[in-house]
């Protein structure tokens, strides 16, 4: 037998490379995320002159928007803390050529926070948190039923931030399948605050919700996740308005079909309910499909009424009882371009919003897009009385 020499012995050996210590700045560093996004756009719309609810343009919507709007969001992983910041500057014109404002302007310049917050992980299973946050969840394209804080999901202009609201939660998730969370809203954030987009008939996150008439609200939300299928329920109370118990759920019937439904129950004959079903196809464009029905809309024959009698309940983003949507979405086609279009019809006054968004990604870092709406029914409808159309128009720029 050939005894191995000492030189080939040692090049079998593992090299073994001492790093040293991992600083504190080094732990910093790695877990620092940073993203700044500079959108710019413009608006153009039309306002119903005609109808009950806005005789004259009363209600001074502006016909053109220019805007400039730098978000800059900051977060910091680091061991068991997490902390994040969305922090925002907006400078927004305005010109009014309608009704009793016509050829007035306006401007604003405005630093703000849309969230924050400040995550500690107590055990693996568990963190605690607290801050301004967007708590969005449920399947529906038309709006979150089953959320007792902020129905609105910002899905008619993705554009646009839905505002945070003030937070304090704890999350326990002791497996896969399982999570149970505990919410306390306990501000309004910035809901009620948003300047410039308070219509959300013009597809704006609205931020009328709540307002003047904030109470704190406290709720439980339970998540199961099993084998294609999902299902929450979201016990919750809030002062004025009581308890309510809100739930969503899925079941992916085949990898194309997807059912779901989500809704709401509560005291004051608070019930709602929207079912939905989706589908894709194989070469990508997916079909959305949802009925809605919420037992409090509603019904009088002209919408001003509606408010007038104080049958309306600002925190819905719709006012009736019942509605039929239609989304057709397709992303990257030609890799680049995305096209999303929406109908939704409204079943108790027979008028419909038609709503069309548009996305080209230009580079890595540029995205171009248009958001039009359209608006049809008589004079005293819900989408009828306010817009006749409104165009979207912008580019944002990432680094």
């Amino acid at each position: 037998m050939c005894a191995i020499s000492g030189t080939a012995a040692a090049a079998t050996e593992p090299v073994i490379v001492s790093t040293g210590p991992v600083s504190i700045f080094d732990e910093i560093k790695s877990g620092f995320y940073s993203r700044i996004n500079v959108l710019a756009f413009g608006i153009f719309q039309e306002p119903e002159m005609n109808s009950r609810l806005n005789p004259n343009n009363i209600l001074e919507i502006s016909t053109y928007q220019a805007s400039i709007n730098p978000r800059v969001d900051l977060n910091l992983d680091f061991r068991r803390l997490e902390l994040g910041i969305k922090q925002r500057f907006i400078y927004l014109w305005q010109r009014w050529e309608e009704g009793f404002p016509e050829g007035e302007e306006d401007s604003l310049a405005q630093f703000y926070t849309n969230e924050w917050f400040a995550r500690y992980r107590l055990m693996d299973e568990l963190f605690v948190s607290y801050g301004r946050e967007n708590l969005q969840w449920g399947p529906s394209v038309l709006l979150s039923s089953s959320n007792p804080f902020n129905k609105e999901n910002g899905r008619n202009n993705p554009r646009v931030e839905v505002p945070g609201l003030g937070y304090a939660r704890a999350v326990w998730i002791p497996n896969s399948t399982w999570a149970v969370s505990f919410i306390a809203n306990t501000d309004e954030g910035r809901l009620g605050r948003q300047q410039g987009f308070g219509l959300n008939q013009a597809g704006f996150a609205d931020g009328s919700a709540q307002g003047q008439n904030f109470q704190p609200g406290y709720a439980f939300k339970i998540d199961w996740t099993g084998d294609g299928k999902y299902f929450s329920v979201i016990p919750s109370y809030r002062e004025n308005t009581g308890y309510r118990v809100g739930f969503f759920g899925g079941w992916n019937v085949t990898d194309a079909l997807l059912l779901y439904g989500e809704g709401a129950h509560g005291d004051y004959g608070d019930f709602e309910l929207l079912g939905g079903a989706s589908y894709t196809f194989e070469a990508g464009p997916t079909v959305n499909l949802e009925y809605f029905h919420n037992e409090n809309g509603c019904l009088r024959d002209r919408i001003d009424q509606c408010f007038l009698r104080g049958e309306i309940d600002s925190t819905d983003p719709m006012f009736r009882q019942d509605y039929m949507m239609l989304q057709y979405s397709d992303t990257e086609i030609w890799n680049d371009f995305n096209v999303n279009f929406r109908v939704i019809h409204n079943l108790n006054d027979q008028s419909d919003r038609l709503i069309g968004i548009f996305e080209y990604e230009a580079t890595d870092h540029t995205l171009l897009y248009v958001i039009a709406n359209g608006f049809t029914g008589s004079r005293d409808s819900e989408f009828g009385s306010l817009l006749n159309y409104s165009f979207f128009v912008g580019a944002a720029y990432t680094f």
